[in-house]
Parts: C-alpha cells; sequence; structure tokens
C-alpha cells in the first residue's frame, strides 16, 4: 500500500521567493516520474546557489534513486546522470586547479569532481606556503569561484 508523500519545504526558502515557484508539485511529480518511473518515498522543495528545485527520492525495484527537478523551468534529471554532466560540465579539472592556483599560493593536495543537487562544482584543496590549509569550490560550469573556506 502506497503512504502519502508530503512536499517538505526547506527553512532557508523566504516565503516571497516561494511565491515565484513556476511549477506546481503536481507537475514536478509526474515530470519527475518521467525521468525515472518508480515510487516517490520522499519530495522536497529546496534551494541551492540561488536556484528551487523539487528532490524526489524514488524508489525502483531494486534502489533508490534522487530524481531534481528545476521549480522553475521543469528541467527534470537524476543524480549522476552522465548526459547532464556532459552539458553542464564546461571546464576542466586542470582549469579549475589553475583557478585556485590563481587565488593563492602553495600546493594541491586533492582535487575532484562532485555534484551537489544537480550541480557540477570542482573541490579544491590546497596547502599554502604557511601550511594554511584551504579548499575552494569552483563551478564546472563558469569557473567562478563559488567558496573559500580556511582551516583554522
Amino acid at each position: 500500500m502506497n503512504r502519502p508523500v508530503y512536499l517538505e519545504i526547506d527553512d532557508d526558502i523566504p516565503a516571497d521567493v516561494l511565491k515565484t515557484v513556476r511549477i506546481s508539485q503536481e507537475v514536478a511529480r509526474k515530470l519527475a516520474l518521467g525521468v525515472q518511473p518508480g515510487t516517490i518515498r520522499e519530495m522536497e522543495l529546496e534551494t541551492e546557489r540561488g536556484t528551487l528545485y523539487y528532490k524526489f527520492e524514488i524508489k525502483t525495484t531494486n534502489r533508490k534513486v534522487d530524481v531534481y527537478v528545476d521549480a522553475m523551468t521543469g528541467e527534470a534529471w537524476r543524480e549522476n546522470d552522465p548526459e547532464r554532466m556532459k552539458q553542464k560540465v564546461k571546464i576542466s579539472l586542470e582549469e579549475a586547479k589553475k583557478i585556485a592556483l590563481n587565488q593563492v599560493k602553495g600546493t594541491i593536495v586533492k582535487a575532484k569532481l562532485d555534484e551537489d543537487d544537480g550541480q557540477y562544482l570542482y573541490e579544491v584543496e590546497m596547502r599554502t606556503d604557511q601550511w594554511r590549509e584551504v579548499e575552494f569550490e569552483i563551478s564546472a560550469t563558469t569557473g567562478d569561484v563559488l567558496d573559500v573556506d580556511w582551516d583554522d
């Protein structure tokens, strides 16, 4: 028996922003199930870096899949979708490393591509010449530095 699934709205979303949602939850459900057939187990409305989206956890016969639907455009995609990654990732790992090195002088300790709620970014960890650690989040689409986190 299917249990009802209610929309959970992230606390970080201001009320005036909620009024701008163009895709209803009913339409978002249909779009999500069009991308990944199965049973919706959880449904949330979230925001990440200015983008409003629905996040669905869909249970298939043998696994759970996260599906995202842009609340403004209706674009729908599965997490870790290789086709979407090809469309969205515009800069290479080497370019991301150069961007970080242009921000801070030091040595790259670790760098990787990560998907965070449908957005692709590079996480670049560095150690400065003064042995301080810093981590950059760099958009894999635009090359913009999204976040800089210095360890104390």
